[in-house]
């Protein structure tokens, strides 16, 4: 049985694996007013995107199939949050905890939303690049410096790459398979 995962540590491997250096780190961290300026209007346009896809707009529904304004304030506000969060990317703090929470969450949904089953990976997914372009535009329209804005946008596309491993991390089991020989060549296929 496997033990328990260190989120803190896989986070820190996946911020290595990706390349997102100190330096990255603090680029988002000082984007990150910028960001929070038009927090409003960016988790606005994520959850209106959502509503234009039947699939993902019966999620933010009432019984009588109206939207629920009061969920999707609810989750426009969990959004800021995620927002402040990521701007400060805190490896060794709760925040890794926090996103694979969110990631349950939205995996295994709560019994009084049951029936609606799990929020499908691919809008996780989805939404993180989504997320990603609309930064970059935001990054490019309002930095006076186009080099500077393109740095900022690669340092969060890699910062949200990061973040992506945890919050798939509930919908997939890792069951690594023991590595193998290679196989030998069939004798037709070797060369003389």
């Amino acid at each position: 049985m496997p033990g328990l995962v260190d989120w803190s540590a896989r986070m820190q491997e996946m911020a290595q694996f990706v390349g997102l250096s100190p330096e990255e780190v603090e680029l988002v961290r000082s984007t990150g007013p910028l960001v929070l300026a038009h927090a409003e209007a960016l988790t606005s346009a994520v959850y209106e995107h959502f509503l234009q896809f039947p699939e993902a707009r019966r999620f933010f529904l009432t019984e009588d199939g109206q939207v629920d304004q009061e969920r999707l304030a609810r989750r426009k506000h969990s959004l800021v949050w995620w927002l402040r969060n990521s701007i400060e990317f805190k490896v060794a703090e709760e925040f890794p905890v926090q996103l694979v929470a969110t990631a349950v969450v939205h995996s295994h949904p709560p019994t009084h939303r049951a029936h609606l089953g799990s929020v499908p990976a691919r809008y996780m997914i989805g939404t993180i690049s989504f997320a990603q372009t609309a930064l970059a535009q935001l990054l490019r329209q309002e930095m006076p410096d186009p080099g500077l804005a393109w740095r900022a946008a690669v340092a969060w596309n890699k910062m949200l790459m990061v973040q992506l491993d945890l919050l798939l991390a509930s919908y997939v089991t890792e069951q690594p398979t023991a590595p193998t020989a290679t196989p030998h060549l069939e004798r037709s296929e070797q060369t003389p």
